[in-house]
């Protein structure tokens, strides 16, 4: 009879902390690149105004509802919007809660 305890072996932990490891370090290109995705749904219903990347973009007083349309407003209005719709006070500092939380959910090590 096999329990399913979902206790980590050596291997599959080696496996999820070599991954974290990666990820870790590609973090920083993937903030300052990122386009299309820079948080979950679950990330922006908890910390913004909105119930979802779509309605973060489209209440943005951007020309484009789309999250690359967000990153070409002038850095003054993103963050300002930024400042008044959600728990942070910059898109910088937005990006990178978002990219380290879903590293840490991602992997739960």
């Amino acid at each position: 009879m096999v329990l399913d305890s979902r206790v980590k072996t050596p291997d599959s932990l080696h496996t999820s902390l070599r991954t974290a490891i990666k990820q870790a370090l590609t973090l920083e290109s993937w903030v300052s690149e990122s386009r299309e995705r820079v948080a979950s749904e679950t990330f922006i219903r908890r910390h913004t105004q909105f119930n979802s990347v779509a309605e973060f973009c489209t209440a943005c007083p951007c020309d484009d509802d789309t999250i690359g349309g967000v990153q070409r407003l002038s850095t003054d209005k993103r963050d300002a919007f930024v400042a008044r719709t959600t728990d942070f006070e910059a898109w910088t500092e937005m990006k990178q809660t978002a990219a380290t939380e879903d590293l840490v959910t991602l992997q739960n090590v």
